[in-house]
């Protein structure tokens, strides 16, 4: 289909709109600052009648001046201008205040004739990505990421100010301090860790890091089970492993039974009876799984779909070191370093918090007797060390330094069956970053047998 009959010639514009907010200022003229407050960085753009806009710029010269702004003094700086006939000489401008009831009503109509400055803006840019396609687009994902890149920008103009002054902490600190706000953390379902974090706040960006053979994964998703028994919606994309498998592990965290019974199908009536039970009882959970994301801009944008169609209140992927741009890029160190600020970006756009897998190096590894991992050991970018507010490493001593008992079993036994001592079930979850608070260590109990981890400190119910 052509693009000419797609987009019309009809733009979204309102005569009467226009005039109704030069009307406005006309009454009192002070009440352009708070136009201009709304409107943006240039104001002038949201009049897109010829005549409103050179009015406008009009008005603009005189608060420039720090002049009253009332009809005649736009009368004359228009004379001045030799424009005043141009626009309908001065009968004109002394009808532009009959088109608004009163100088209360101007925010109002700001605002609204602010959308119909957006919806234009919108409307160009979607004919030229037409256009653009018309043509042939040679990367679509690159092409993809221009088109969310540039309709942000857009969108970002109809939102937060560019500045808030201190005025703004009285209404703050009523409503997100001493107040009931919606604004809360999240829990982590480690009470044990929450006293230290005090929860998952909106906007953070949270790495969960470990060596392999840690837990990362078990870690993420006992974090989102918990999250989601207190009716806290959460969307994991998993990356790395399918959702079959997602599925069973969630199933043996719930049900109890071992995952290895579980895949093995090595059921007893009873546990099969237990397993059905289960499956009816997380069914109801609301967890979404995706599994076939792999670039950070489809993830962005699957993000932002079940954040608007699901109200998700977390986000997690597993896991960093997995994903992709998707334009070309020289070095994987400026890969992971634009994964990382976008995700940073997507946790604020979203307003909730962003949990995010990611491998290590090899340095824990050649240490001597503490393999215990540090910040410097995230892989490939220290821009994942900058980006993120909280950074949690998992570590389990007894999987460097094995009891004699589990020595003396072979490494797939005493790795999998953790019956050979209590230590084995130890992990740390080191608090290495904490933007907002203390950092630390906080043991927590590994089933490892059902892929779940628990708070040693607190009894959790079922």
């Amino acid at each position: 289909m052509a693009v000419s009959k797609v987009f019309h010639d009809e733009v979204p514009f309102d005569p009467k709109l226009e005039k109704a907010v030069l009307g406005g200022i006309l009454l009192k003229g002070e009440l352009i600052e708070d136009v201009i407050h709304i409107l943006g960085k240039e104001p002038e753009e949201a009049f897109f009648d010829p005549v409103c806009r050179q009015i406008f710029q009009a008005m603009l010269s005189i608060r420039k001046r720090g002049e009253e702004i009332n009809p005649f003094s736009v009368i004359e700086e228009l004379k001045m201008l030799e424009r005043l006939e141009r626009v309908g000489g001065e009968e004109f401008i002394l009808s532009l205040p009959s088109y608004i009831p009163s100088a209360a009503f101007l925010e109002n109509f700001t605002r609204k004739l602010k959308e119909k400055m957006i919806l234009r803006k919108l409307s160009q840019k979607m004919k030229a990505f037409l256009e653009e396609i018309s043509w042939g687009v040679p990367n679509t994902w690159e092409f993809l990421s221009k088109v969310e890149k540039e309709i942000g920008e857009i969108a970002q103009q109809s939102v937060n100010p560019d500045f808030y002054s201190m005025e703004d902490i009285v209404s703050f600190v009523s409503e997100e301090v001493i107040g009931d706000s919606v604004r809360q953390a999240i829990p982590s379902g480690f009470p044990s860790l929450d006293e230290k974090i005090v929860g998952f706040h909106p906007g953070d960006f949270v790495i969960i890091a470990g060596r392999p053979g840690m837990g990362k994964t078990s870690f993420a998703l006992s974090i989102a089970y918990y999250m989601a028994k207190e009716d806290i919606p959460v969307c994991f994309f998993s990356i790395e492993m399918p959702i079959r498998l997602i599925l069973l592990r969630l199933l043996s965290m719930h049900s109890g039974i071992p995952l290895k019974k579980i895949i093995a199908k090595e059921l007893s009536e009873s546990e099969k009876n237990k397993l059905s039970v289960s499956a009816r009882e997380i069914s109801s959970l609301p967890i979404y799984l995706n599994d076939n994301a792999y670039g950070i801009t489809q993830i962005r944008s699957l993000a932002k779909r079940i954040r608007e169609e699901k109200g998700v209140q977390a986000v997690f992927i597993d896991y960093i070191q997995q994903m992709s741009v998707d334009w070309k890029v020289e070095r994987r160190e400026e890969e992971i370093s634009t994964i990382s600020r976008l995700l940073k970006s997507l946790a604020k756009e979203l307003d909730i918090p962003v949990i995010a897998l990611s491998q290590l190096s090899r340095e824990p590894e050649r240490r001597g007797e503490n393999k215990r991992p540090q910040l410097s050991d995230l892989r490939e970018s220290g821009s994942l060390e900058q980006d993120s507010d909280i950074v949690l490493m998992l570590y389990r001593d007894h999987y460097y330094n094995p009891c004699p008992r589990s020595a003396s079993l072979n490494d797939v036994e005493g790795e999998s069956s953790f019956e050979c001592c209590e230590r084995a079930r130890i992990s740390e979850a080191i608090i290495a970053k904490n933007r907002n608070g203390p950092t630390g260590v906080v043991n927590i109990k590994f089933l490892g047998e059902c892929c779940l981890f628990e708070d040693i400190r607190y009894t959790r119910t079922k």
